[in-house]
Formats: structure tokens, C-alpha cells, sequence
């Protein structure tokens, strides 16, 4: 094997153990009321890339504010913001740079408890990232107000995120989330990234032939 086609075969192997990012935003369009996981498959090969999932028995509702809201368009995600988690989100095959999603709580007036939490850890357990947004009463683009108290989260991070919880806080012990965007999957490095690690295992390729 030549020194050329040595360095082709191991950038072709590290490129082969890549996955592509997809940026997607999940709408929750095809929630069906009483389940207790949500799964969201952003690039069609039938493996789910984010998952969502709570622990009451009840499940999710797909039915939350109405229609004037500013940051949610029904269906969403609806559960109840009464456990000690109350909503957490695997990201299977992880998540990169950002995500962001609207919400709304159950109440009608703006409070410093009633907030939107999420906290991204990951696969190692630890916080790569976290934002706490409060609810509030936003004009509305066709006139009047929101009916409950609502808001946007956004967080940017470095690292990989493996998961999420969620921590909401109501007046009616209710929330719903709408318009969940990432970009979720492996990350695709640089060209210059990916041609220093081929040429890093094409030098161990040729110093084993040598050796051989």
C-alpha cells in the first residue's frame, strides 16, 4: 500500500465513524395525548434522535394555553411542572452548539417563581449549559396579549450534550413547550480537523508496515 493510499483509506475511516449534524425543530406535531415518552427521528432512519420523557402516569396533553399566545403554537408539549422533574430530553445522538424552545405556564400575571429551566448535562453527568427564563405577558403581532405568561429559552455550550431536565414553575402546576430547535448528531469537524486525524492514523499505519 502507498503512502497515498494509505492516508485516503484512514481518512476514509474517520470520516465513515462521523455523523452528520441535523438542524431541526421539533414541533410536537404528532404527539398523541397520554404519552409518557415522545420520540423525534430529525433524519428518517427510523432510530429516534431526541427523546422526551416524563414520569407521570398521566402522560403528556397536546392541548395547553390556546391560541394567543406568542412563543407557542399548538400542538405542543403539555405535563404538569409538580415533580422533581418535570420533563427531561435525551439527546441519542447528541446535541451541539444550542437549543432553544418556547414556553408557557399556568398562570396570568408574571411572578419571579414562575420561571422555565433547563439545565443540559453530558454523557458524563456534568452541566455543559443552563438558562432560567421567566414568564411574561408579551404583545401579540395581531393585537391583544398573551393569555398566560410565556417566554423563549436559549442556550449556547461548548460540549456535547447528552440529555436535559426541565424545571418549570406555575401558579396551576402546569406547562407546555413548542418549537424545540438543535441541532442534534455527531459533530462534523472542520476539513482541516478531519484531514490532521486521517494523517495521524495513516502515520501509524505506515510506522506498522515498517515495523512488520
Amino acid at each position: 500500500m502507498t503512502r497515498t493510499s494509505s492516508v485516503l483509506t484512514a481518512a476514509a475511516i474517520v470520516l465513515a465513524s462521523l455523523g452528520p449534524v441535523h438542524a431541526a425543530t421539533i414541533t410536537f406535531d404528532d404527539l398523541v395525548t397520554g404519552q409518557t415518552t415522545y420520540d423525534f427521528d430529525g433524519d428518517g432512519d427510523g432510530i429516534a434522535d431526541v427523546t422526551f420523557s416524563t414520569t407521570d402516569p398521566d402522560g403528556f396533553n397536546t392541548v395547553g394555553p390556546g391560541l394567543d399566545q406568542r412563543y407557542i403554537q399548538e400542538p405542543g408539549l403539555e405535563g404538569t411542572s409538580l415533580l422533581p422533574v418535570d420533563l427531561r430530553v435525551d439527546f441519542l445522538t447528541g446535541a451541539r452548539q444550542s437549543v432553544r424552545f418556547g414556553f408557557a405556564l399556568l398562570a396570568t400575571a408574571p411572578d419571579p417563581s414562575y420561571v422555565a429551566t433547563l439545565t443540559l448535562y453530558n454523557s458524563a453527568g456534568n452541566s455543559v449549559g443552563s438558562a432560567s427564563v421567566p414568564g411574561q405577558i408579551f404583545a401579540l403581532p395581531g393585537g391583544g396579549s398573551s393569555t398566560f405568561v410565556e417566554g423563549l429559552v436559549r442556550i449556547s455550550f461548548a460540549e456535547t450534550a447528552a440529555y436535559g431536565l426541565f424545571d418549570f414553575g406555575s401558579e396551576g402546576g402546569r406547562y407546555i413547550i413548542d418549537n424545540f430547535a438543535g441541532n442534534f448528531g455527531s459533530v462534523v469537524p472542520e476539513p482541516a480537523s478531519v484531514a490532521l486525524m486521517a494523517l495521524g492514523v495513516a502515520t501509524l499505519v505506515l510506522r506498522r508496515r515498517r515495523q512488520s
